[in-house]
């Protein structure tokens, strides 16, 4: 006797959005903030220009440093994706000082803070040859960095790259995360890679002729566990907003997303066709 099987549908509770903040200070540098509402996991195909219609325009941002308060203008900057940012020439980071942030939209309110630790060069980047079994071209190349690191202070570390005519800013390096913990040598060589995900990139190896540049910033543990999370994510998965089996760690108050202080240390280099690195 075969049992029956029968069919039902599952409700499920009512999705609630919520703002998303991805939003950075940096020491000399005026803070940037990009404000969407989160997108519901529920199958649907959806592409760019469905996201689009999740960016927010219309909110108020508010930066204090504790002595000035600043509201943030929003405008159209191509350059980021989404492409709408909240920025002002009023205010910019200092090392040392912490930021509050206050973004209200929508009848919601979401709130964090962050600091900017003091940025530490890197003493040399070079560049390497990528392994046959790394990549089967045997013209790419991967830049590494000399970081000597201040042992009396726990610090965290966070790499950013821009392949000039490629990527339009600063994308998250590929595993351009460590912290002081996997750090042994007087001066320690880190990777430096491509980013490869807002812009769908996969490659992560620089080519003979590349202009690169750059941003190696020191932050916090906070700052440092959101994108902890998200290379662990990008690591397993070429999408990291569609999470396996974790979520982000967020330090956005009553939202989405992060809101972090960078102490950061610019270079623009070029990968000569001998495989040279010439400091620009």
């Amino acid at each position: 006797m075969l049992a029956s099987v029968g069919c039902r549908d599952v409700m499920l509770p009512a999705y609630d959005q919520q703002i998303v903040v991805e939003g950075w200070i940096e020491n000399g540098r005026p803070p940037i903030v990009i404000l969407t509402t989160s997108v519901s996991v529920d199958g649907t195909p959806r592409d760019s220009t469905d996201l689009k219609e999740h960016i927010i325009r219309w909110g108020k941002v508010t930066v204090s440093d504790g002595e000035k308060e600043v509201v943030l203008a929003g405008k159209k900057d191509d350059r980021y994706f989404p492409p709408y940012i909240y920025t002002t020439a009023k205010i910019k980071g200092e090392v040392g000082k912490t930021y509050h942030i206050t973004v209200e939209y929508s009848g919601r309110t979401v709130t964090s803070s962050t600091t900017i630790p003091s940025p530490v060069p890197l003493e040399y980047i070079r560049a390497e040859k990528v392994s046959d079994s790394l990549s089967p071209d045997p013209d790419k190349y991967i830049l590494i960095g000399g970081l000597r690191d201040n042992k009396e202070t726990k610090n965290y570390y966070k790499l950013f790259t821009k392949v000039h005519g490629e990527d339009s800013s600063y994308v998250s390096s590929f595993l351009g995360l460590t912290d002081d913990a996997v750090i042994t040598a007087d001066i320690e060589e880190i990777p430096i890679n491509k980013g490869r995900m807002l812009n769908g990139k996969k490659e992560i190896h620089f080519n003979p002729g590349d202009t690169v540049s750059i941003r190696f910033c020191s932050l916090d543990k906070t700052s440092w566990e959101y994108w902890n999370d998200f290379e662990e994510i990008e690591s397993l998965t070429s999408n990291p907003f569609f999470p396996i089996n974790t979520d982000i760690r967020s330090n956005i108050n009553g939202g989405l997303g992060y809101w972090n202080g960078y102490g950061s240390a610019y270079y623009t280099i070029e990968l000569t066709e001998s495989g040279e690195v010439r400091e620009l």
